[in-house]
Parts: C-alpha cells; sequence; structure tokens
C-alpha cells in the first residue's frame, strides 16, 4: 500500500470518531476542537518528519516557493513537502552515487520540469486529481488517476532517478539536455 493511500485512510478514519463522538455524545460539541487539533498535529508533523524518514533522506519542507536543483547536485533520496511549488531538476550535470535516486514531492499544486541527458534513465510516477505530463513521448491529461511513464533506457541505464509527485494538480514536463 502507497503512504499517500495510507495517509488518507487515516484521516478518513479521524474524520470518521470526530463524527461519531458528535453524534454519541452532542453536548461535547467535538467540533470546536477540531481546528487546534489539525494545527497541533501539523506542527508535530513538520518537527518529526525528517527523523521519520530517516538520515539518508534530505527533507526539505518549504511551504511555498521555487527549486532550482543545476549544475553538480547530488542524486540521491529527496522529500519535498509544500503547498504550491516549482521545482527544475536538471540531471545534466548531477552526481549519481550508486543505486538509484528517489525524489518525492508532496503538495497542493506541484510544478516540477525536468531536463534529462541520454544516459540518464527517468520514471516519472504521479498521484492527482488533475495530472498534465509532457515529455518521454507526448502528452497526457489526466483525472482522478495515477499517472506512470518512464524513459526507454531506464531499467538499462547506470544513472537511474524515480521522481513521484503526489498533489491535488501536478504538471511534469520532461525535456532533453539542450546541447
Amino acid at each position: 500500500m502507497k503512504r499517500w493511500q495510507i495517509t488518507l485512510g487515516i484521516s478518513l478514519v479521524v474524520l470518521g470518531i470526530f463524527s461519531l463522538f458528535n453524534q454519541l455524545f452532542p453536548d461535547l460539541r467535538i467540533g470546536r476542537f477540531t481546528g487546534p487539533l489539525i494545527l497541533i498535529g501539523l506542527g508535530i508533523f513538520v518537527i518529526l518528519r525528517p527523523r521519520m524518514a530517516g538520515p539518508e533522506v534530505k527533507v526539505l519542507i518549504p511551504i511555498l516557493g521555487d527549486m532550482r536543483n543545476t549544475g553538480a547536485w547530488e542524486v540521491t533520496r529527496h522529500e519535498i513537502w509544500w503547498f504550491v511549488g516549482s521545482i527544475r531538476l536538471d540531471f545534466s550535470e548531477a552526481v549519481f552515487p550508486e543505486g538509484e535516486g528517489k525524489i518525492n514531492i508532496i503538495g497542493f499544486v506541484n510544478d516540477i520540469q525536468i531536463i534529462l541527458p541520454e544516459d540518464v534513465g527517468l520514471q516519472v510516477l504521479s498521484t492527482a486529481f488533475v495530472n498534465d505530463f509532457h515529455g518521454l513521448g507526448g502528452k497526457q491529461e489526466r483525472f482522478l488517476s495515477t499517472l506512470e511513464e518512464q524513459s526507454l533506457n531506464f531499467t538499462t541505464a547506470e544513472k537511474r532517478v524515480v521522481v513521484e509527485s503526489i498533489a491535488f494538480v501536478a504538471e511534469v514536463k520532461v525535456r532533453p539536455t539542450m546541447l
């Protein structure tokens, strides 16, 4: 089971419990506790998420903004949490340690631009309410579904990376390196 499914399932169970308590104990008015409990939970998550991910995962929680990974950056394990953000991943001069790199991008609106050289294998997984994908053989638009694409050389390439996006709206653009 994927992480987003577990998170969604837990959220629905918690909301169901709040609704049940509200019906069983109408004088308790549990609805007035919901907002503060959500804020407390988000605060605890922001504090503990880097520790939960492990020391080998670089966790960033910028909330809003743009990120650019260009030049000689190290493609290892990255996890980015934000509300709305844009990221440019340029693998032209990137350093790939042994194994496969993995970049998880979780947000409400994700705008992802990938610059892909011929010697890098790429797999893109995007789960969103609305998916818009350009590259690797065309354009795709998906509604309420998961998009999965990979370069032809993904399984055979020495340098490989998996980019996974979980969002309400996701736009992913992949283009080859300009010479």
